[in-house]
């Protein structure tokens, strides 16, 4: 039977547990009735439960006797957040990027949340407990790709067919491979309680999480090759072997077998490093030239951090790197290969050159700190199965994305608030209620400012079909109005830029694209605005935005086409002669219908 005293106890952690759950919860949100809703749809469904998460909070400090105290990591979180505000907003004077700014701040703001709850709880129920629902998300999400595998769900990505609640696999099988060892260690380690020797609730509830957990794995198991994602197949078998090392070594002596069959493991060392050489060479050729448009990417973004130290500004990467890219190969050091693997790339794919480049050099030192003092926590307090997903994040880190996916940001602010231990001999002791009123206060700004983006997003979705069905004329006229809140969305930057051209209002479209250009790299936009130029008969602006176009990704045909129709209309004969050969004669990336088009209708300029 469960007491009264049980009862009051239960009741309380829910009140407190709820809204970080919703927290959680945001990776399952699609936004259908937002565009990109996959993506909006969980910036502002995370908006929301952040408004329930500070008054929380702000209802459990009235009951907390105790302080708060400030750590090291506190101290370097925050000086982290603040070098990004300062590289975005001061050094490099944009102010625009207001959605990943936001973000940021509330982001800071839920970490302290979780340290202020966390810092209440006698013991550790509420972090275990946020654990086990992590792997809940990860069942579900596993359980959910395994459905789209079989045909029983509908994908999110035409061209893809497991990508769960995420628009494509490679995040999706990221997040699984975070989620695995978390799972791992509670399938090997079920969260024990003094009283389960009577083998009352919490014992029946404990072999629950053991075999849910064991659930999960397997469900992780049999759907993570099937995403062909070569980064969270070395994620999860990085942070899987933390927990199997934790395991064996509490079940045999692990240290002292080392030391008695140094031989024997001399030899077993080497064949799982050829093991593992051979199996990178292998998942290299599995997919040689995203290999080598990685290594490109890598290559350019040290160049960048040479230019900007002081980063280039949250956000802003993508529009840096063209210009970065284009630099590079302009200058004749760009081999064939390079060329041919070139694109336009939304970030470095690799969050450490990423975060080296839009904060600098000082907020990168700040983040291997903070993710350096987490490690350390996390070792000493042996939580394992958090540290086992940490390190699978950031090795999938290495060869990804997942810090510009708000999911894996949310999971990467637990792991940070739910390691950091403060001893009491640390720190000054601040009032909770005071720190936890700055919170609310601030979360209440940062919400209120949305709440007309959100808006702007909804009108947006609605006024869609204008631009669908070609009615450029009221498209532009609608956006005009939703510009001044979407101005961070490079999606509707490109509608917004193209129906002012279509609708002949040219100066305005590059305006537009002007803006787009500071956040993408995608040569369409200076195609664009070389397009506008030729219509206002400015050839020599025409001329520099389609020259531009081909630096950034010199494997794209279209931008030659539209050089050889430029030349043509400016009766530079023998100059688009040239630009219509290159056409005829340059090996696209990707054959397809529009190339075959664009090479007939050039070989009649030629024969001309």
């Amino acid at each position: 039977m469960i007491k009264k005293k049980e009862i009051t106890s239960l009741l309380i952690n829910g009140f407190l547990l709820i809204p970080f759950l919703l927290i959680l919860f945001t990776v399952f949100i699609l936004g259908k009735d937002l565009p990109n809703g996959i993506v909006s749809g969980k910036y502002f469904w995370f908006y929301g439960s952040m408004c329930l998460v500070v008054l929380v909070t702000f209802s459990a400090s009235f009951f907390s006797r105790k302080g708060f105290r400030f750590s090291l990591t506190d101290l370097i979180l925050l000086l982290f957040a603040g070098s990004i505000f300062i590289a975005s907003m001061i050094i490099n004077n944009i102010s625009l990027n207001i959605t990943k700014l936001t973000l940021l701040a509330l982001l800071t703001v839920l970490y302290f949340s979780v340290r202020i709850i966390s810092n209440g709880c006698k013991d550790n129920t509420f972090n275990q407990n946020l654990c086990i629902f992590i792997v809940i998300t990860g069942c579900v999400e596993a359980v959910w790709g395994l459905g789209q595998l079989y045909g029983f769900n509908v994908s999110q990505h035409t061209l893809f067919k497991t990508t769960g609640s995420f628009f494509n696999p490679g995040p999706y099988a990221g997040y699984l491979a975070v989620v695995f060892p978390l799972s791992l260690y509670y399938w090997f380690y079920p969260p024990e309680n003094k009283k389960d020797g009577n083998k009352n609730w919490r014992y029946f509830l404990r072999m629950g999480v053991k075999g849910f957990s064991g659930i999960t794995c397997v469900a992780v198991f049999l759907v993570l090759p099937a995403t062909l994602s070569r980064a969270s197949w070395l994620a999860a078998v990085g942070g899987s072997m933390v927990i199997i090392y934790v395991y064996l070594n509490d079940r045999f002596p692990v240290r002292e077998y080392f030391s008695r069959h140094k031989k024997k493991v001399i030899l077993w060392g080497i064949i799982v490093c050829l093991f593992l050489v051979f199996g990178f060479i292998g998942m290299y050729f599995m997919k040689k030239d995203s290999a080598d448009g990685r290594t490109l990417m890598w290559k350019v973004s040290l160049q960048m951090v040479m230019e900007h130290p002081w980063g280039v500004g949250l956000g802003n990467f993508s529009g840096a790197y063209g210009t970065a890219q284009a630099e590079y190969i302009l200058s004749g050091k760009a081999s064939e290969v390079e060329e041919y693997v070139a694109g336009n790339p939304e970030y470095a794919f690799n969050e450490y050159l990423q975060i080296l480049v839009e904060a600098g050099i000082a907020g990168f030192i700040l983040f291997i700190l903070l993710i350096a003092l987490t490690i350390r926590d996390l070792y000493k307090t042996g939580k394992w199965g958090m540290l086992g997903a940490l390190i699978s994040l950031l090795i999938f880190a290495f060869f990804s994305y997942p810090f510009s996916v708000l999911p894996y940001v949310i999971l990467l602010v637990f792991f940070l608030a739910m390691g950091n231990t403060v001893p009491d001999k640390e720190s000054k002791k601040l009032p909770v209620i005071v720190f936890s009123s700055l919170l609310v206060l601030f979360t209440a700004i940062c919400v209120y400012k949305q709440y007309p983006v959100y808006n702007a997003y909804k009108q947006w979705n609605r006024d869609k079909v204008f631009y669908n069905v070609g009615l450029y004329k009221d498209t532009s006229d609608s956006y005009k109005e939703l510009y001044p809140y979407l101005k961070d969305d490079i999606k509707f930057l490109f509608e917004y830029a193209q129906s002012l051209a279509k609708s002949d209002q040219y100066a305005e479209s590059n305006e537009v694209l002007g803006r787009a250009m500071q956040i993408s790299c995608d040569p369409m936009l200076y195609n664009i605005k070389g397009k506008n130029y030729q219509a206002m008969k400015e050839y020599t602006e025409a001329e520099a935005n389609f020259i531009k176009s081909t630096q950034i990704v010199p494997n794209r045909l279209y931008p030659y086409y539209l050089l050889a129709k430029l030349y043509d209309e400016m009766g530079l004969k023998a100059e688009a002669c040239r630009m219509a050969k290159i056409v005829g004669t340059k090996e696209p990336k990707v054959m397809s219908t529009a190339v075959k088009e664009m090479r007939r209708e050039m070989e009649a300029l030629i024969c001309e």
